[in-house]
């Protein structure tokens, strides 16, 4: 196929938007008088109008999820692999909509938007905002769009504790929600994290309490932050195999103190590409929002928080997150099956750290596919509704707080005419996972597969597949 055809076949989506000239009262208490929304939509709404998906941004992401903006654009939007006829989310069933998030920097009321009230941008008069203003923020536009109901809601990090408060709030509005690589509240060190980026801008010479021009924005701190949000969003075995010890020809570390390794190279580009096209004060808010999320916070436990969330639950986790660990997911996926609700939990084996929801697209696609596929047809939602390929011998294991402290291996060579052969694992306490290899028939592992399911312990098809690297740098 020549350039002209790859052209002509590009699908070319526009950026729209919605205001609300009503005042909009935010968490904190303070008002917005006016809020516009950016969003982007693909596929077609149906008749009844509840055919729609609401696919949620992460941290520093945008509305525009799939498609291109124009012909000569090089990249489609930052989901677009997962977004379209046939895909995971298929445009020939639903009507998938993005929206811009509360806070941000393109195109929805954020920091830089004009405060009506005094004719100049918030800069920090901005309001804090949370996880469940955006929610809340979502709904108003789906409403006004005349969507009646969702299929899913389904998105990764940040957006998957939006999604989480999806399935809490609004249960009765959206048949699924689908969290990836999610947490029911920020760990500590996310935290401190998060407090290092802020602290590299607001330490910046040009940012000026907010109240920075954008001429001469905090771009060095802004640059620091994403350097410092990179490394958390990879893992040590993904940057070895990226970028080892590695410098370009022409670098001699002994003459140059300045001199880069491949890893100091990519951090220096994606620092600088980032503070061209993000708002340093929005970062602000934003990471602070993350932080802020507890789904605990006006609850005695996580249980007794997660009562109200009456729909299809499909957990999603990788094994080499360690921003959003796999433990997050097993903890809610624990908590929902005590308490009785329709939950599934998958495990999927990664390198790649928290990007992986970026960028594995073949595992997230399989997964995604077979949960909307059964929420449809209304068959099971749980531990034994995934089937699991006959011919599959490597799998992932993972274990909540009942069996992690278990010889649950051990006893497998036991009971079955099986050998098990353990690649790698991590356990605590409060749950684990261990990537194995079974070597048996077919009928063997099936029953193995029975029998570790109905002891409550997940169990995934392992393997990587494809890595679509480039992905990872759309956001």
């Amino acid at each position: 196929m020549n350039n002209h055809n790859k052209e002509k076949i590009k699908e070319l989506i526009e950026t729209q938007y919605l205001d609300f000239d009503e005042p909009f009262k935010t968490s904190s208490g303070q008002v917005l008088e006016k809020i516009k929304v950016a969003y982007e939509t693909y596929g077609k709404l149906n008749a009844k109008k509840d055919n729609a998906i609401l696919v949620i941004h992460a941290l520093t992401g945008d509305a525009h999820a799939a498609g291109y903006h124009n012909k000569d654009d090089i990249r489609p939007g930052w989901w677009d692999p997962m977004i379209g006829p046939e895909k995971a989310l298929d445009t020939n069933k639903y009507f998938v909509i993005c929206t811009n998030n509360l806070g941000g920097c393109s195109g929805t009321t954020g920091p830089s938007s004009v405060n009506p009230s005094s004719g100049k941008s918030y800069h920090m008069n901005f309001p804090v905002v949370t996880v469940e203003d955006t929610v809340e923020l979502q709904m108003k536009t789906l409403q006004a769009l005349g969507i009646t109901g969702l299929k899913t809601v389904i998105g990764g990090s940040l957006a998957g504790m939006q999604t989480l408060e999806w399935g809490i709030r609004y249960s009765e509005f959206c048949e699924s929600i689908i969290p990836v690589a999610a947490a029911a509240c920020l760990n500590p060190m996310g935290i401190a994290w998060n407090k290092i980026g802020r602290h590299a801008i607001m330490t910046d010479q040009n940012w000026s309490e907010g109240n920075y021009s954008k001429p001469e924005n905090p771009s060095k701190g802004l640059m620091t932050a994403r350097m410092i949000a990179h490394i958390t969003y990879l893992s040590n075995r993904i940057m070895w195999e990226k970028f080892g010890r590695k410098t370009k020809e022409n670098e001699n570390l002994l003459e140059d103190v300045n001199a880069r390794y491949e890893v100091e190279r990519y951090l220096d580009y994606q620092g600088e590409k980032f503070s061209n096209r993000f708002d340093a004060n929005s970062y602000i808010y934003l990471t602070r929002m993350m932080d802020l999320y507890d789904i605990k916070s006006n609850s005695n436990s996580l249980k007794d928080a997660l009562k109200t969330l009456n729909t299809n639950c499909c957990l999603i986790s990788f094994i080499s997150d360690w921003l959003f660990p796999t433990e997050c997911s097993t903890e809610i996926a624990e908590s929902l099956q005590e308490i009785q609700k329709k939950v599934e939990l998958h495990t999927v084996e990664s390198t790649y750290g928290h990007d992986a929801f970026l960028v594995q697209y073949d595992k997230l696609t399989q997964i995604v596919q077979n949960f909307l596929d059964r929420v449809e047809k209304k068959d099971e939602i749980g531990i034994h509704g995934f089937e699991i390929p006959s011919k599959t011998r490597r799998f992932v294991l993972t274990f909540p707080s009942t069996q992690v402290s278990l010889p649950v291996l051990w006893e497998l060579g036991k009971k079955f005419e099986l050998e098990v052969n353990i690649i790698r694992g991590e356990v605590n306490t409060n749950s684990g996972w261990q990537v194995c290899e079974f070597k048996g028939d077919d009928e063997v592992v099936q029953s193995v597969v029975k029998y570790l399911r109905d002891r409550g312990i997940w169990v995934d098809e392992g393997g990587y597949g494809k890595i679509d690297h480039d992905r990872a740098e759309v956001v």
